[in-house]
């Protein structure tokens, strides 16, 4: 073998050895690491650690998907606590809220969202007419996107990581230019800074997230909150009756309350402050979507004896129309029937008809006045009521009878109606002899 085989072959062993070693820790080794997991608990329940946390401290939770009307019929004493992702209430679903806090409950939840926080509130515009939220425009406070800050509170630890990292990497360039110029884009933005909340009760203040949309008051007479964080940007609580309604912040995709954010800061304290506003271990309804009431719900809940009382009417007027007249009869046989079943067939259905009585009476007179006309012509030179009498004198009937018979109205009842055509048929009978 020649010396160049040899080292290609050397080359190309050492190479696969190079690649088994570095391999091998990747697909033959085993190591733990660490991978997200949701459960499908999380995944259906956004406000599971919620859940969790409440059911510690001794709370008695009740979860609901939705906040239907028969719920609200039925909401247990203590507090509600609304989900962020939940439907905003209707008219009627904010009036029953609201009956209910007046009790001695407290609500929790998040108001609705306007348009241009910063620009109405400079300029006092009516954000109200924006806010689709009646328990919102109740209370006066709407969800919007706003600059200011709480400079009362602390710096978030991550903006000042961030500072610091910026502030390091711009000291190892050397970087000493001048505001303005390429070094100012590095800097940071406004202070993400906490909201403070220092509420009754509490030795200490909570720090909150300061989420990019928070808690906007809207212009007018407005009632003022018990409570609240320094600016009004993450918790109002107010008075309502002889209960309490939070409205706490929330943007779509964070929340103080959802699995995630419920761990970070003081948000998980504020659950406990919030749920212990119906007592130290009163019970709490977790809501987590909304519907709105719908027409058929309102009539079952407002109109129900009336509803009953048309569902009555109706199944009467079924069994009315249903009914049979004796027992059922056997089918009859398929040969031909008799000429008087025909004409007893034809004169019933002229009898339903609404000029069907006219038509059978008027044939009636027709053939009698015919008859009567070829055996007495002295009655061509009388009218209709000479007629009757010289009629009635010569057949021996009484006269109101054949005057009924001959000129009168078609009865409505089937005796009357019979009678004349009986008194028609004595006529014709006592000519015919």
């Amino acid at each position: 073998m020649k010396r160049h085989h040899q080292i290609l072959i050397a080359a190309l062993l050492l190479l696969l050895a190079g690649a088994g070693y570095g391999l091998w820790p990747t697909l033959f080794h085993k190591v733990w690491r660490g991978v997200v997991y949701h459960s499908e608990a999380q995944r259906k329940n956004p406000m599971l650690a919620a859940t969790r946390l409440l059911e510690a401290r001794g709370h008695k939770v009740r979860l609901e998907p939705m906040l239907n009307y028969q719920l609200l019929n039925q909401l247990p004493d203590g507090v509600l606590i609304m989900s962020p992702w939940a439907q905003q209430p209707d008219a009627r679903q904010a009036e029953l809220l609201l009956k209910w806090v007046r009790r001695g409950n407290t609500l929790v939840m998040t108001p609705g969202w306007v348009q241009n926080g910063d620009e109405d509130e400079e300029t006092g515009g009516a954000l109200s007419q924006d806010l689709a939220d009646p328990l919102g425009k109740h209370f006066g406070v709407a969800m919007a996107s706003r600059t200011r800050l709480d400079d009362t509170c602390r710096l978030d630890p991550l903006e000042a990581k961030r500072r610091a990292a910026l502030a390091e990497k711009a000291a190892a360039r050397g970087n000493a230019r001048d505001d303005g110029e390429d070094g100012a884009e590095e800097e940071p933005d406004a202070p993400a800074r906490l909201a403070c909340l220092q509420a009754p009760g509490l030795d200490h203040r909570l720090e909150l997230a300061r989420l990019s949309d928070v808690l906007q008051r809207l212009p007018g007479e407005v009632p003022p909150p018990l409570w609240a964080d320094t600016y009004g940007l993450a918790v109002m609580v107010f008075a309502e009756g002889r209960g309490k309604v939070a409205m706490v912040a929330a943007e779509p995709g964070d929340s103080y309350f959802d699995n995630d954010g419920l761990r970070r800061f003081d948000h998980g304290e504020l659950l406990l402050l919030l749920a212990g506003q119906g007592g130290a271990k009163g019970p709490v309804l977790l809501v987590r979507h909304n519907e709105t009431v719908g027409w058929a719900d309102y009539l079952w809940q407002h109109w129900r004896p009336v509803l009953f009382g048309l569902a009555a009417l109706l199944l009467l007027w079924a069994w009315n129309a249903s009914r049979r007249f004796g027992p059922l009869l056997p089918a009859l046989a398929t040969e031909r029937r008799a000429l008087i079943e025909h004409i007893d067939a034809s004169g019933r259905w002229l009898w339903r008809l609404p000029q069907g009585r006219a038509l059978l009476l008027a044939a009636v007179r027709q053939r009698t006045e015919e008859l009567l006309l070829r055996r007495l012509p002295e009655l061509h030179a009388l009218d209709g009521n000479e007629r009757a009498r010289r009629l009635a004198r010569l057949a021996q009937l009484p006269e109101a009878q054949v005057a009924d018979a001959m000129l009168g109205v078609p009865a409505a009842r089937a005796a009357e109606f019979t009678r004349q055509i009986s008194t028609l048929q004595q006529l014709r009978a006592h000519y015919e002899r």
